[in-house]
């Protein structure tokens, strides 16, 4: 017998902890048992039920009782802790499980309620026209004794389609629950309570071969989205005559309830062209895949159809546009899909009387496709981009396109026009660097190429140094390397843009509308990046020439959000302007390297810019190559003075002060240029190396009291080098002079 009074004075406690304890310890074992013995003594009769998996309201108890010892959800869940239950539940769908059983002790109402429970959208689909009739064969079939009710109330049976059209009109879609209770009172037989449940289970048969048929329906609809989402193989695409890699994610991503994602990438060799992904929503009835480019969404398909199909099936999908009100400008819908159908049969999609193009065929009794998965999704995302590109979300490459070489005529001499193309294939990078004649360990040029690169969908580098060591250069070299040019070669999809001090904003990259001129001021910024987004197949390099010499933060603001976001930047608001777009997008074409040098002249780099961008420094100088690299009328020439210069650049170097490759290029041209003036002319070597000591180093070095152990090394090497009477000699004398009176020094007075 089961004592109820006992079990509904529980809900006199107030206290949160007890009161969950008491149903976990008293309530729930009871529930069990009744189902346990349900089932030992109606097994036999209905295979089915030993079937089934027991679910019970155990774990959630637990949890409150958790939750109710600390203070930070104790309010919370004051009011919880009001039933004990357990389901029987069939749990061989997919991701889909149908409750068919439940007994509920609700303490509160004091109720046992036994039935079965389901979500609306079964009724939902059922009250469809085509389908009504078996939601009213299941209400003239359903036992008069079995109760239907809601949040909302009690449902008579022949209220039941009604109600349900009401709640689809009011977009309301409550939980509805089917059975019988009894007031949970008294003592209770559990022999009788046993019977009680079998009699519920068989009068509930019409409403449990519903929800088994629309489980079933559902079930099949999340098995065929994942049969798409197992296949991630690379493929090739072609676009407007160009192929291209579709490269999928291993990772399916949950989004929201019910929605889950599974990304790819589009690249041309290894250059990311555009990303997207495709979204698989598992919400009922509307099981549905969509294919997103570029962040936008492009096509969209309800899968229950070729889902459920028992047998072969072609899956073909229609492209429709809804642009509505003053979006459909001109019946733009109607354009689009002319559009649409001319680039489908250009791209040799199969298409059908409805001019629906067809995805693959579907085996429904075997779950597979006659084509590989790849095949399939080839389509769809063939399709997805053609309709980004038509309503110019996102415009791919039309082909090479053909540029003009710099130094061209004007007229069509073929000879000047040029197709240029890009790979980054590092072996053929550093080749070329390697072939420059520039000074670039493999080591720097490795870097700076994982830097660029290894994010698809963000290139921003920083290259920090001292001036003179190849910085600008080796944005230079590595621009025409990709494109495999010469070093001294012009590169049309690189530009050098020099940082002014006066940027203030990000008009000073993307221009702005001038109201007095009625026209847009464009630079050489957004020039290259309008390019760029008309060429996304072609990596494009833009170098910020001394970035910090303004606040990066503040001309650079917009590029770091949007590169961040994937938003586009708001140029203008002016209908009237046809070449300038209203909106720019940053492609993943586009590539950003700021160099810089830090002196009392240059702004420091908030940690807003550093954290987005890779941060390099060029400070370590390789004279051994560089020596190496050198003309040999130069070799010849300044051998001597070499090893002196090699010298003082070694003991700077120690102290952060040392030159760099520009520097030393400099003085050794003009000891160079010496030695070409007549005899009588020239300036005896050492003085011509204490000349250009003093007008190309010294005037760099200062400091305070940490340099005083360097400008005694040099006094005294300039001392035996080239005497007392020397202008170095003289000018370092005077620094230890000044170093020792004021605890700093510097070459200008």
């Amino acid at each position: 017998m089961i004592q109820a009074d006992n079990l509904v004075t529980i809900m006199n406690i107030d206290d949160t902890t007890e009161r969950n304890e008491r149903i976990l310890n008293e309530v729930q074992p009871v529930i069990r048992r009744v189902i346990n013995a349900f089932l030992e003594k109606y097994g036999d009769r209905e295979p089915y039920l030993r079937q089934l998996r027991v679910h019970t309201h155990e774990q959630t108890l637990r949890t409150t009782i958790a939750d109710s010892k600390n203070p930070k959800y104790a309010d919370k869940k004051k009011h919880y802790g009001n039933r004990g239950f357990v389901e029987l539940i069939d749990d061989q769908y997919e991701d889909t499980i149908l409750v068919v059983l439940r007994m509920e002790f609700h303490l509160e109402n004091g109720e046992i309620r036994i039935g079965s429970t389901s979500d609306f959208y079964p009724f939902w689909v059922f009250y469809k026209k085509t389908l009504v009739l078996e939601m009213e064969e299941m209400i003239k079939e359903l036992h008069k004794s079995i109760r239907i009710f809601t949040t909302q109330g009690l449902i008579e049976h022949e209220d039941f389609i009604t109600t349900v059209g009401q709640f689809l009109n009011e977009k309301r879609k409550p939980t509805i629950n089917f059975g019988t209770s009894i007031p949970l009172q008294g003592s209770l037989n559990e022999e009788s309570l046993i019977d009680h449940l079998w009699e519920v289970y068989q009068h509930l048969s019409p409403v449990r071969r519903l929800l088994e048929k629309e489980t079933q329906i559902h079930s099949k609809s999340i098995i065929f989205m994942k049969l798409l989402q197992k296949d991630t193989n690379s493929f090739p695409i072609e676009l407007f005559s160009k192929v291209y890699r579709v490269e999928t994610e291993a990772e399916v991503k949950k989004i929201r309830v019910n929605v889950y994602k599974q990304e790819f990438k589009i690249y041309d060799q290894d250059q990311l062209i555009t990303d997207g992904q495709m979204e698989y929503y598992y919400r009922d009835p509307h099981e549905s895949i969509g294919v997103i480019i570029n962040n936008y969404g492009h096509l969209f398909n309800q899968v229950r159809k070729v889902a459920t199909s028992t047998s072969s099936f072609d899956w073909y999908i229609k492209k429709s546009f809804y642009q509505r009100g003053k979006y459909n400008i001109n019946n733009e819908n109607q354009l689009y899909r002319v559009k649409i159908i001319d680039l489908f049969k250009e791209h040799n999609l199969k298409l059908n009387e409805s001019n629906a193009f067809f995805v693959g065929t579907y085996l429904g009794d075997s779950h597979t496709f006659t084509e590989p998965i790849s095949k399939i999704k080839e389509r769809l995302i063939t399709a997805a981009c053609l309709s980004a590109d038509v309503k110019d979300f996102f415009v791919f490459p039309k082909g090479s396109s053909p540029v003009e070489a710099p130094g061209g005529e004007e007229d069509e001499d073929i000879e000047n026009i040029v197709t240029y193309e890009s790979s980054f294939d590092f072996e053929q990078i550093i080749d070329l660097v390697n072939q420059s004649g520039l000074t670039f360990s493999s080591e720097i040029v490795r870097d700076f190429y994982l830097n660029l690169t290894s994010l698809d969908d963000k290139h921003f580098v920083i290259l920090n140094g001292i001036s003179g060591t190849g910085k600008t250069q080796l944005c230079k070299v590595f621009a025409n390397a990709v494109y495999g040019l010469d070093y001294k070669e012009d590169n049309p999809y690189m530009r050098i843009v020099p940082v002014r001090p006066d940027w203030m904003d990000s008009t000073s990259l993307f221009g702005y509308y001038s109201s007095f001129e009625k026209a847009y001021m464009q630079t050489e910024f957004l020039n290259l990046l309008l390019q760029a987004n008309k060429e996304k197949d072609k990596p494009f390099f833009v170098v910020l020439d001394e970035m910090n010499l303004a606040r990066v933060e503040y001309y650079l603001s917009d590029y770091l959000s949007a590169v961040e976001s994937r938003k586009p930047i708001q140029l203008h608001n002016q209908n009237n302007l046809i070449d300038i777009p209203s909106k720019i997008e940053i492609p993943h074409n586009f590539y950003v390297i700021g160099t810089i040098n830090v002196d009392e002249t240059t702004h420091s780099i908030s940690d807003k810019v550093l954290d987005r961008a890779f941060v390099m420094t060029l400070s370590d100088v390789d004279f051994s190559s560089f020596w190496e690299t050198l003309d040999e009328k130069w070799k010849t020439s300044v051998q001597g003075e070499w090893r002196l210069l090699l010298q003082i650049h070694q003991l700077l170097a120690e102290y952060e002060l040392h030159f760099g490759y520009r520097t030393m290029t400099e003085m050794i041209r003009k000891l160079h240029k010496n030695r070409t003036l007549p005899e009588d002319f020239q300036m005896d070597s050492k003085v011509a190396v204490d000349r250009i000591l003093t007008e190309k180093v010294i005037p760099k070095i200062k400091g305070d009291e940490r340099i005083a152990r360097l400008l005694e090394d040099l006094q005294q090497i300039l001392l035996i080098e080239f005497g007392i009477q020397s202008e170095s000699y003289k000018h370092i004398s005077r620094m230890r002079k000044e170093l020792e009176r004021y605890g700093a020094t510097q070459f200008w007075r």
